[in-house]
């Protein structure tokens, strides 16, 4: 899946990392080393401005395959940001383990 022209700098992380279903992006995340993690951190945090910006312009009901890509990046980079900016750590230090959630789809 391609991206938006704009955001090509960005298609290495589409395979892995634009995953749709929110408990699939918690698996990913829990499934990743923190090195994994920081590195889509970095890669994706200078761009999510312009991502967000490029994103209000559609409605969320009716997103273009490349569009909802961009957005499945988006959402998995707020699943990464607490691990990488607060727990430094894939899981929640100190938390519940994973395997007890049961995250339903919407």
């Amino acid at each position: 899946m391609a991206l938006p022209h704009e955001f090509g700098d960005l298609d290495q992380w589409v395979a892995d990392w634009a995953i749709g279903e929110e408990a699939a992006r918690n698996r990913k995340r829990l499934a990743s080393s923190l090195d994994q993690l920081q590195a889509y951190y970095n890669a994706m945090l200078p761009r999510m401005d312009a991502i967000i910006q490029h994103l209000n312009r559609y409605s969320l009901d009716a997103l273009a395959p490349a569009e909802q890509a961009l957005l499945d990046l988006a959402l998995m980079f707020m699943e990464v940001a607490p691990a990488v900016e607060i727990y430094k750590h894939p899981d929640v230090p100190w938390g519940f383990v994973a395997e007890r959630f049961h995250i339903l789809p919407a």
